[in-house]
């Protein structure tokens, strides 16, 4: 394989999708996933915010943030990030008994988070919004009117549990549009069981959506899986 001839700035810099890349289940892979689902949006005419669900430390907003920076500046220009800020939440129902995660996991605090944001030059508070609570609560009483009406371009879930990711799904239904880019980050997790995690909750959300279908587009680290989703 040719050696890119890009610099990354840092290990959060997502490579051009012009570059001869490492492959993406390297573990580069879930930061450059980001420079793919930027282009995606590029090459598909597409418009609308990036929303992610799961922020943790910031590593994955800083890329999606920069890729789209690069590729979209004016298309994927609001950045919505959802995150409790006090880790993971106690796990019941299908999450219980999981041997990889635990409630109170990736705590990192709202300031911490754009602290690291700001330290990268990825934060601006006319375009980046960080939104705090457990989903359960925070999501109810967001204000939609704050996406401009617009579908969102991107939906990076990196929840790690079903009980989370069923409620962002829910929350994300009516603002998809034909060819948003969906990323699991946790969809191996659970041992790639598809009745735990992110995948199952995924399944019972397209049985309960019928007009909606997701297509595979990416494949990256040990762990994650981007989709386009389709709309009959």
């Amino acid at each position: 394989m040719v050696a890119p001839t890009y610099m990354r700035i840092d290990a959060l810099d997502p490579l051009p999708y012009s570059e001869s890349w490492p492959s993406l289940r390297s573990a580069s892979g879930r930061v450059d996933v980001h420079s793919l689902a930027a282009f995606w949006i590029l090459e598909s005419k597409l418009s609308g915010p990036y929303l992610e669900f799961g922020v943790g430390a910031g590593r994955s907003a800083i890329a999606a943030i920069r890729a789209n920076r690069r590729y979209n500046p004016e298309t994927v220009a609001r950045f919505f990030l959802f995150d409790s800020f006090e880790g993971l939440p106690p796990l019941t129902g299908k999450d219980t008994g999981s041997l990889q995660f635990k409630g109170g996991d990736y705590a990192f605090s709202r300031a911490s988070v754009i602290q690291k944001l700001t330290e990268h030059e990825a934060y601006d508070a006319n375009r980046v919004e960080l939104v705090s609570g457990f989903y359960e609560h925070s999501l109810p009483r967001f204000d939609t009117s704050r996406f401009d009406g617009r579908k969102v371009a991107i939906v990076h879930v990196d929840v790690d549990l079903y009980e989370s990711a069923a409620i962002v799904l829910r929350f994300v239904t009516p603002h998809l549009q034909a060819g948003t880019m969906l990323l699991f980050d946790d969809w191996n997790t659970f041992v790639a069981d598809n009745r735990r995690g992110e995948r199952a909750a995924c399944r019972e959300w397209l049985a309960e959506n019928p007009t909606l279908s997701i297509e595979s587009y990416v494949k990256y680290g040990w762990h994650g899986e981007g989709f386009i989703v389709h709309l009959t």
